[in-house]
């Protein structure tokens, strides 16, 4: 089985290229880049081959991809969707495995989910074999992960927390361990045609919930704080990205970020909000 895993440099990539590595059935295994230079730590592994590839040229990235039987897109829909439905256009019959966003099914005011919920619309009419698409929940598990791990940054650096809104939000966050572990359940388990995913962790927790347990798990006093809407809209404005968007990022904030679509059946996430942010902080 030739199996293909766009953007292997980033976590979640690495994470499923481990999990294929160890797999029993074994699985010839082609790791693409943009730049392929940024693979050099994977030269010479026995079964992995590595080839050049730019989603923003999909009719070339499809021709790239043309003899692999399973292929995970791990950069966002809205960048891998274009290559996908070239496959298709090609006549591939490749499984492929792409990845949205949970926030698709909550937020409808903002145009970057807009359009990342129509790209999501247009895969899922395409034919020719089987296709999968997954919906994380907030992703986390290392040190630049731009969320759990950038707070964590925050908390040592600064020894403040600062939250948006009454921290009551509901939040699901999914480690990207367990986030490689579903998509080889996906690529292994998947009998219908179109597949729709939901990925969020095992448990939920209020945003509040989230920056309790940093602060303990954080060496050191903590302090979490509340930001007021209008210092919100203020920085943003600095930043130049203007007042109507800091508006709706600001009511968002209380708004919860459940799994909005069915988890695969047969699989569970397993590493616990405590135990995802422990594992962090433990890295230095």
């Amino acid at each position: 089985m030739k199996t293909a895993i766009i953007g292997v440099s980033g976590a979640l990539g690495r994470a499923i290229f481990d999990l294929l590595r160890t797999d029993a059935n074994g699985h010839d295994i082609v790791l693409t880049s943009r730049d392929p230079s940024k693979l050099e730590w994977a030269e010479g592994m026995a079964g992995v081959e590595i080839r050049t590839l730019d989603l923003d040229a999909p009719e070339n990235a499809a021709k790239v991809l043309a003899d692999c039987e399973q292929i995970v897109f791990c950069p966002i829909l809205s960048s891998s969707g274009p290559t996908a439905r070239q496959m298709r256009a090609n006549g591939s019959s490749a499984h492929l495995i792409l990845f949205s966003s949970n926030n698709v099914g909550i937020d409808f005011e903002s145009p970057v989910y807009a359009a990342l919920r129509a790209e999501e619309e247009t895969v899922s009419t395409m034919s020719g074999g089987k296709l999968a698409i997954i919906r994380p929940c907030m992703i986390y598990g290392n040190r630049s992960d731009g969320n759990i791990g950038r707070l964590i940054g925050l908390a040592e650096r600064f020894r403040v927390l600062p939250l948006m809104g009454a921290g009551t939000a509901r939040q699901q966050p999914v480690h990207y361990d367990d986030l490689a572990l579903l998509t080889i359940h996906v690529l292994k388990n998947q009998s219908q045609p179109l597949s729709k995913v939901g990925a969020g962790g095992p448990e939920v927790h209020q945003m509040k919930e989230i920056y309790r347990i940093i602060s303990e798990e954080v060496s050191g006093p903590v302090v979490t704080v509340r930001v007021p809407d209008i210092i919100l809209q203020l920085v943003r404005k600095i930043r130049g990205q203007g007042a109507d968007l800091s508006d709706a990022q600001i009511r968002r904030a209380d708004a919860d970020r459940l799994q909005t679509w069915p988890a695969a059946e047969g699989w569970q996430a397993r590493i616990s909000m405590r135990d995802g942010i422990r594992q962090i902080a433990a890295l230095r």
